[in-house]
């Protein structure tokens, strides 16, 4: 996008900064004492209450060596190092995106354990989309679910207009041409924070925040991965089939529930915001009506890259007294059949994917079975999913919205 000198300066400052305090190698862990009857504190959002309440009654045993803290994750690398300086108050384990956990994995925060040494090797090679939780030849983190791009669709209303699913993002920018012709006021998707930013331009590959290695990261929006992305965009928002909010807006809210939305790229949780049920802000019924169609690729590229929204893992800290419990804990929440037994999140962990798929079947919302769809885009996230050691959605969030505000193209 056409940037303000502003928005670039904040952006470069926050690149200089990361690079300064974040891309220092790991520190190896200390040697300790370890301790199989140490207590563990294990901090999770509210919605991971009953992962944890379900490992305590599988393992009674161990029920009064675990203590469970609600925290806002968000804050774990200020709080570590606030730790750090007293030396003292670490959690033995936190649930966080693998995002913030190569936050805390440089030399100043010195937190995450490696785990190769803890869990074996043939339970790792079976986790999908690791590779943001491997740093060098360690492993911080074990994936909990994964959040990678399908592409959505509202089936009634495309076999109403007589259109295509499309494939590719050729057809998708061909479609909205169609639909700006002969159906204004309908929408094909929305442009309006980082996160939407990241929808279009890692699909495209663009090199906004490759990390080339664990120190380096390139940056080159002159690609011609980022421009056919920027093209894509201006098209869309020129002919207005693409809406101007992010996709928790109220007014988006808006389009989805008076059936204004044709398709759009989304994360697998989406279906949870579409809803259909009275309590939702998109769908209020379940008439199998969203479509999941794969992730679009570009014709010239041999496959598709998806981006993820979200997606967590488990990891625990190098400090903990017992990490024997700690890792039977998080590799259990993310392995164990009896847990993930008419799951609604899309398991990290291979051996339990068909498990999604199960309880899947008796949701009206789908059109059409999507695992099949979910199963293979988790093989297709990009290797831009791997983020450096600062936040984007920010940047670029000021990025869109300085641009949609002052009408530039992107």
């Amino acid at each position: 996008m056409s940037m303000k000198k502003s928005v670039l300066s904040l952006f470069v400052v926050v690149i200089i900064a990361s690079m300064l305090v974040g891309f220092n190698s790991p520190a190896n862990p200390v040697e300790q004492n370890y301790d199989d009857n140490a207590p563990i504190t294990v901090w999770i959002d509210a919605d991971r209450q009953p992962a944890f309440d379900a490992y305590v009654k599988a393992h009674p045993d161990k029920a009064k060596l675990l203590k469970a803290v609600t925290v806002d994750r968000e804050t774990l690398p200020a709080k570590v190092l606030l730790f750090n300086n007293t030396n003292q108050g670490w959690p033995d384990v936190v649930f966080a995106e693998p995002r913030l956990v190569g936050r805390v994995a440089d030399d100043a925060h010195h937190f995450p354990l490696d785990l190769k040494p803890w869990v074996p090797a043939d339970v790792l090679n079976n986790f999908t989309g690791m590779d943001g939780c491997t740093f060098g030849d360690k492993v911080y983190c074990l994936r909990y679910d994964l959040a990678m791009f399908v592409y959505y669709y509202n089936k009634p209303l495309m076999d109403k207009f007589g259109y295509k699913v499309p494939t590719t993002w050729e057809e998708y920018q061909d479609l909205s041409d169609k639909v700006a012709k002969e159906h204004p006021g309908y929408y094909l998707g929305t442009w309006g924070d980082g996160w939407t930013f990241i929808s279009y331009f890692d699909a495209s590959g663009c090199p906004s925040h490759e990390l080339v290695n664990d120190s380096e990261l390139k940056i080159d929006m002159k690609d011609s991965r980022c421009t056919r992305a920027a093209k894509l965009v201006d098209h869309m928002l020129g002919n207005g089939t693409l809406f101007n909010t992010d996709y928790f807006s109220a007014e988006f809210a808006q389009v989805v529930s008076s059936n204004k939305l044709l398709g759009m790229p989304g994360p697998a949780w989406m279906f949870g915001v579409f809803g259909g049920n009275e309590a939702s802000a998109w769908y209020k019924t379940s008439e199998k009506q969203l479509g999941v169609a794969s992730p679009l690729k570009w014709k010239d590229d041999e496959k598709a890259m998806t981006p993820a929204m979200g997606g967590a893992a488990w990891t625990i800290s190098n400090h903990t007294k017992n990490p024997k419990l700690a890792v039977d804990f998080i590799q259990w929440v993310t392995t164990s059949p009896d847990f993930w037994k008419g799951t609604t999140n899309f398991p990290a962990y291979k051996p339990i994917q068909n498990l999604f798929q199960e309880g899947m079947k008796s949701n009206a919302l789908f059109a059409n079975d999507p695992f099949p769809i979910y199963q293979e885009a988790a093989t297709m996230i990009t290797p831009l999913d791997k983020w450096p050691r600062f936040d984007l959605v920010a940047p670029f969030s000021e990025v869109v919205k300085t641009g949609l505000k002052d009408k530039k193209t992107v």
